[in-house]
């Protein structure tokens, strides 16, 4: 007999790739994972995943489950939350963030969530503004947010929060000024400092200096926002951020703003999910003060 439990399980191995994951995040041991996927296996008369070594992935009848198995997991939250409200809402809430955003932006939403839904379970799981998209098209994800130019997908349901400039920085004893017509063609004696080469802003900059065919000496790669700042404030190069990740550091002279000539693509903050996502009452909420906290963002760039 199939029950839902053998569904949580299925979509689980799904996001975690793996059994041995799956079992850790459910608080399963292996071997009833395993039995979960063997009776689903059995009811349906075909195997659901290929499994190679410590790797898995799903066969055709599994790929053909998923959709299902998404609705299914929909429509018994939809039940579990026909007499709940507030403080009694249970259940998950998946979210997909950048660094940036999560560090920068998110704090005072979750916050306030964790007061009105404390026993909801918030899962926040960083990664590129590409993979948070893809969270929420595989299901991976409840809903994601991204820094990137205005999202134009079918398949979402997309907020746009903010306008989010971004900035070139360097030391405060940066020998570069301004970054002009001067450069083009040639190359520069400052380091680039990036993270993530999927990083959307790291993308934004890297054809800006394509275009104008200016090349860095050295690009060093970073694993995070605060490691790049402490880099350039040391002088070991310059960065391109989000001005809302530097604004702090470019108000206490830090950090100094290097002009660029010609604009940057508009990046925005976003906030979307898949338009066939069942929104619960407890995500329906995230989504509203979400949007409350965003009318709330402003810069005072006059001052940098």
């Amino acid at each position: 007999m199939m029950e839902i439990r053998h569904f949580v399980t299925f979509k689980k191995i799904v996001e975690t790739g793996s059994f041995t994951q799956a079992a850790e995040h459910l608080g399963y041991t292996q071997s009833t994972v395993t039995s979960h996927i063997q009776a689903l296996e059995e009811h349906l008369g075909a195997p659901l995943f290929d499994r190679m070594g410590r790797k898995v992935r799903l066969t055709d009848i599994g790929k053909n489950l998923l959709p299902y198995t998404q609705e299914i997991l929909d429509t018994y939250g939809k039940i579990e939350s026909i007499t709940s409200d507030g403080e009694d809402t249970r259940g998950e809430l998946k979210i997909a963030a950048p660094e940036s955003l999560t560090v920068y932006r998110l704090e005072p939403i979750l916050r306030e969530y964790r007061k009105k839904f404390p026993h909801v379970h918030i899962s926040l799981n960083n990664a590129t503004c590409g993979d948070n998209k893809r969270a929420i098209l595989n299901g991976s994800a409840d809903i994601a947010f991204v820094l990137l130019p205005q999202l134009q997908d079918a398949d979402l349901i997309v907020h746009s929060l903010l306008d989010e400039p971004i900035v070139l920085v360097g030391g405060f004893d940066c020998s570069l000024n301004i970054l002009d017509k001067s450069y083009e063609n040639q190359k520069l004696c400052e380091c680039l400092i990036t993270n993530e080469k999927e990083c959307s802003y790291r993308t934004m900059f890297e054809e800006y200096l394509g275009e104008r065919r200016i090349v860095p000496s050295q690009t060093m790669e970073l694993w995070s926002v605060e490691a790049m700042k402490r880099c350039v404030m040391s002088g070991l190069g310059i960065a391109c951020l989000p001005l809302m990740t530097v604004i702090d550091e470019i108000k206490e002279g830090k950090l100094k703003v290097i002009p660029c000539d010609g604009d940057f693509k508009q990046i925005y903050s976003q906030v979307a999910y898949h338009k066939n996502k069942w929104v619960s009452p407890a995500l329906s909420t995230f989504i509203d003060i979400t949007l409350k906290h965003a009318k709330e963002w402003s810069f005072e760039e006059t001052t940098c």
